[in-house]
């Protein structure tokens, strides 16, 4: 399997309880304005849209009022070749969330694993897949867990599974993400450096990193070939500035502005698949949950 090349990408429509979400994680957003759903839902549709552009037939499952983040799609697999390891989110009201998730990657044959301790918790925001290796982040709070990270190990025992530790509640992906092959976009704060620096220590395969002006601008997709990153109204023109001048590659840039209210943030929104043997069609049997399918460089 050649990395970062996917024929898939699920996703989930917004539901009108999303207004709700993500006040449990931080005071940051209780006060913030609620959020306008019909405008985060055409984020989410420009989403889709670049989504195809990027030559991957979307899979949109239909939203589900009983999970208001249920559009945060990645916490709830990890998929790397044809292995699928469904999580369990430590938040307990988003458990649910699974389901459907685990429906469609079996109507796509992928081999699934289910996590047997009781104690471990893990979301797919804590686990960065570069191509070679994985690690996972461990933070605090209902996140990911040594418990949950230890399900990573047993469900891809091919690659080396590091963990790194995360101060606060945010995810792995939020600090550091894909940027390309072998370049890891790093942030700029406190806790950015210092998840940085771990993987420096512990990685067993050399990366090139792409140091960017914070955080927000450090969460991205690479998908076959090009790069989603948000716009440079969110990220600032100094971030936006090194994008420009370091990817040679397409990029895409998507506005999450209303969305990124509910904490969440580009790379929760989608979960990337890749089938060599295709199936015609893909059929829900869970009625509440409809599915449409839609045809070296020094960065330092």
């Amino acid at each position: 399997m050649s990395a970062f090349n996917y024929n898939y990408a699920i996703v989930s429509r917004i539901p009108n309880s999303f207004k709700y979400s993500g006040q449990q994680y931080s005071s940051k957003y209780e006060k913030e304005s609620e959020i306008d759903v019909e405008k985060a839902r055409e984020e989410h549709r420009q989403l889709i849209e670049t989504l195809k552009k990027c030559e991957v037939r979307v899979i949109e499952l239909q939203e589900e009022e009983d999970y208001p983040e249920c559009c945060f799609v990645d916490d709830c697999a990890v998929v790397i070749g044809a292995t699928a390891l469904i999580t369990r989110l430590g938040q307990t009201t988003r458990q649910g969330e699974v389901a459907e998730i685990r429906k469609v990657l079996k109507d796509l044959k992928f081999r699934i694993v289910e996590i047997v301790d009781p104690d471990a918790i893990v979301e797919g925001g804590d686990v960065l897949f570069t191509g070679k290796e994985i690690f996972v982040g461990l933070g605090q709070g209902r996140r990911t867990n040594e418990r949950g990270a230890s399900a990573v190990v047993d469900a891809f025992p091919e690659y080396n599974v590091t963990p790194v530790r995360i101060d606060g509640q945010v995810q792995l992906k939020s600090l550091v993400s894909m940027a390309g092959k072998d370049i890891i976009a790093v942030g700029n704060s406190q806790n950015a450096n210092r998840v940085m620096q771990q993987i420096r220590q512990v990685a067993q395969y050399s990366y090139r990193i792409l140091k960017l002006d914070n955080d927000k601008a450090a969460n991205m997709l690479y998908v076959n070939g090009r790069l989603i990153h948000r716009t440079r109204e969110e990220i600032g023109d100094r971030s936006y500035s090194v994008l420009d001048e370091k990817i040679t590659y397409a990029k895409h840039k998507i506005q999450l502005s209303e969305i990124e209210k509910s904490g969440g943030v580009l790379s929760n929104l989608v979960l990337f698949l890749k089938k060599t043997s295709l199936p015609k069609e893909i059929v829900s049997t869970i009625t509440s949950r409809d599915v449409t399918m839609y045809s070296e460089v020094n960065f330092m």
